[in-house]
Parts: structure tokens; C-alpha cells; sequence
């Protein structure tokens, strides 16, 4: 089984290029079976499902999503609170969020699951006390979620409630080999490092995922794992789980990957990872 697996493609950062036409037919290049998105496909939720909806007109095989951080604002309709928001996402049948998907190809079931996931801080450098972080603020820059996302009211909290609904998917997959998808990174391995950059990586790393969610994957035969949010194209193995980050990211970062060309297609195609399952 051939899945393809890309994240954040901010189509709406991304307007001035056709990226859900370009994904879609790079992943049919790639003669994939089923795509995978992990998050951050817009910043309004209609938009986003729009974005699906036309991805799958034009795929032939199935897609699915989870959203992003960036899905969740209510940047474009503050009446919205979170709590709707995701409803909207998860009643939509090709997010995974809170319903695993059964894959099957001659013979052989892969099982995803998936979420959006959030952070509780693991990630984060020790020198910051669980009150810093919870501002979400440092030396004048803030986290958007602050701005945008009721759940960042109890981070912790939310993490946990995150960790209770993947929990309860893997149980219901028994003994399948898995595909766990979310947005928020699940190993540190993914995290930005201190850069010259004038931002302390170190405090905003908080808000990038939780290590509880590689911990809960090594308790089930969770055999991949699929992240995004943080604009890395990485992969690494550990403890019988290959872990994957397959982001787009904004074309202002584009160069930054020093390929052959910056057009759009040269990096979709750079960013899509197609997963061979056994």
C-alpha cells in the first residue's frame, strides 16, 4: 500500500500558487493509494473544507486530514468558539479525528488514527516555569493560539483530553499495525533549535507538540507516525515507530531548502512522503 503523507499547506499563505491542484497531481504521479494531510490546510474553516473537498474531486483514492492549529483559529470568525470548531471538523467524514480508518490492499489492513494533538509543555527548555508558559508570550512575540484558540486556556488539560481520545482509537484497532496522524509533533527530535534568529526557540518549543504522545504510540502497534507544524521535511526511527514530518510549509521558506527551483510543484513534490506499508 502506497500513502501519501504531506502537511501545512496554507493554501491561503500560499494563495498565489494552485497547491490543492499540484498536490493532487503529484500524488497521482506517485500512483499513491491514499493521501494524508496533517493539519494546517488554511486559517478558515471553510475554506479548509472547501480544500478537501476539492482535493478529493480531482483524486482518485481516498483523502483524509486532521486539522491544524492554524485549522482551529477563530481569526476569521470570532463568533465561533473552539469547542465548535472542532465539532465542524469532526462530523466531516474525511477527518480522522476521533474515528479511525481501516485501510485494506491485497489482503493486508493498516489502521489510522489520528488528531489534531496539542502540547503540554514537554518540549519546552526547564528553565521556564509552567506560569511563563502559560502566557504564551515572550520578548514581545506571541504565540497565535493565544490569540485564536480557547483551548490554550489549559493547555495541559486539552493535551490530556487529546491523549484520552487517541487512547480510546487505539484500543479500537486491536491488534492492527497503525498509521497515527496529528498536527503537534510527538518527539522532540522535530523541534527548532536555537538559531540566530533573536526568537528563544527554547521557550516557544513548548507549543510545538508533547512527548506523551510518543510514550502512548509505544504502548500499541503504532508503527508510524505522521506530524507537522513545524515547517520540517524529517523523518526518524525509534523504538519500532518511523516518524515522519512532511510539511509544505510557507513559500517564503521555500529557498531555505536550497532545491533546484523554488516553483511550487518542485516542492510539493520534495514534501510529499510516500509511505510503502508491508
Amino acid at each position: 500500500m502506497r500513502v501519501g503523507l504531506i502537511s501545512d499547506l496554507h493554501i491561503d499563505i500560499n494563495k498565489d500558487y494552485p497547491i490543492v491542484e499540484l498536490t493532487a497531481e503529484t500524488a497521482a504521479e506517485q500512483m499513491t493509494d491514499v493521501l494524508v494531510i496533517a493539519g494546517d490546510i488554511s486559517e478558515t474553516q471553510n475554506q479548509t473544507l472547501q480544500a478537501i473537498e476539492r482535493l478529493q474531486s480531482l483524486c482518485e483514492f481516498p483523502v483524509y486530514y486532521v486539522p491544524g492549529n492554524h485549522d482551529m483559529w477563530n481569526k476569521n470568525c470570532p463568533e465561533c468558539t473552539t469547542e465548535e470548531i472542532d465539532r465542524i471538523y469532526r462530523e466531516d467524514l474525511r477527518c480522522l479525528s476521533g474515528k479511525p480508518v481501516i485501510l485494506e490492499k491485497d489482503g493486508r489492513q493498516l489502521a489510522l488514527v489520528g488528531d489534531v494533538g496539542w502540547y503540554d509543555y514537554s518540549m519546552a527548555s526547564p528553565e521556564y516555569s509552567r506560569d511563563v508558559l502559560d502566557g504564551m508570550m515572550m520578548d514581545g512575540r506571541t504565540w497565535q493560539d493565544k490569540l485564536y484558540n480557547q483551548w490554550t486556556e489549559d493547555n495541559q488539560k486539552q493535551m490530556f483530553l487529546c491523549l484520552k481520545q487517541l487512547e480510546k482509537q487505539l484500543k479500537d484497532c486491536g491488534s492492527l499495525p497503525v498509521l497515527a496522524i496529528t498536527h503537534m509533533l510527538p518527539v522532540k527530535d522535530f523541534c527548532v533549535p536555537e538559531k540566530p534568529d533573536g526568537i528563544k526557540w527554547g521557550f516557544f518549543n513548548a507549543f510545538l507538540g508533547s512527548t506523551a504522545l510518543e510514550e502512548l504510540y509505544k504502548k500499541y502497534p503504532v508503527r508510524y507516525a505522521v506530524c507537522g507544524h513545524v515547517h520540517y521535511r524529517s523523518t526518524v526511527e525509534r523504538d519500532g515507530i518511523r516518524h515522519i514530518c512532511p510539511c509544505l510549509g510557507y513559500h517564503t521558506e521555500w529557498p531555505l531548502y536550497h532545491l533546484a527551483d523554488d516553483r511550487a510543484q518542485t516542492h510539493i513534490r520534495d514534501a510529499l512522503y510516500i509511505l510503502e506499508t508491508s
